[in-house]
């Protein structure tokens, strides 16, 4: 943090949110139409091993329902088909199976430092 810089632009807390990447340009026009200083990392994993976005938010304390309310209203679960061997069949069949995916998960973190160079 710089002597120079206002009590808006103090950012004291980190939020890391991993997002579909289906959701990913959504919530970071959320976020930046919010104020808030944003970061975005492209990552993957998980179970499925598909493709997400990693969001740094940078925030000041206070401001975090902000943040959950702009990515909750953003990010969706969705209901995906993986197949998966039938138990019991003499053959190697498979079956699909739905499972729920999406949403974002959210780290937060206090921050000690930050600055802009």
């Amino acid at each position: 943090m710089t002597t120079s810089e206002t009590p808006e632009k103090l950012i004291n807390r980190l939020v890391t949110a991993v997002v579909q990447e289906q959701d990913a340009e959504n919530a970071f026009n959320a976020l930046d139409k919010l104020g808030f200083s944003i970061t975005r990392l492209p990552s993957s994993g998980g179970f499925l091993g598909r493709r997400n976005v990693t969001l740094l938010i940078g925030l000041t304390k206070g401001r975090e329902a902000e943040v959950v309310q702009a990515l909750y209203q953003n990010c969706r679960t969705r209901v995906e088909y993986v197949t998966l061997p039938l138990e019991g069949s003499p053959m190697p069949l498979t079956t699909p199976t739905p499972i729920t995916v999406g949403g974002a998960t959210l780290f937060a973190f206090d921050l000690e430092r930050y600055e802009e160079v």
